[in-house]
């Protein structure tokens, strides 16, 4: 399990090759983590806290709809 997992299927999403219809529309990290292993992809809750914050440390745009708000529950940004 590792950040790079995570990078894995964030690309995947985002070139279309995986559809995210099927999270929830207020995806939680657990939702996100469930999903990746749903996938085939394994990654941890502190994988996923470590690539949305690699993302905001180098002001890259987090994955929509999901990324701000579980930037948010896992403390890496205010409200």
């Amino acid at each position: 399990m590792s950040r790079e997992n995570v990078m894995k299927m964030i690309a995947q999403i985002e070139a279309g090759e995986i559809s995210i219809t099927e999270l929830p529309d207020k995806a939680s990290a657990a939702d996100i983590v469930k999903f990746g292993k749903a996938i085939g992809i394994d990654f941890s809750t502190d994988d996923l806290g470590a690539f949305l914050r690699l993302r905001i440390a180098s002001a890259e745009s987090l994955p929509r709809p999901w990324g701000w708000p579980i930037a948010r529950e896992l403390g890496l940004v205010r409200s």
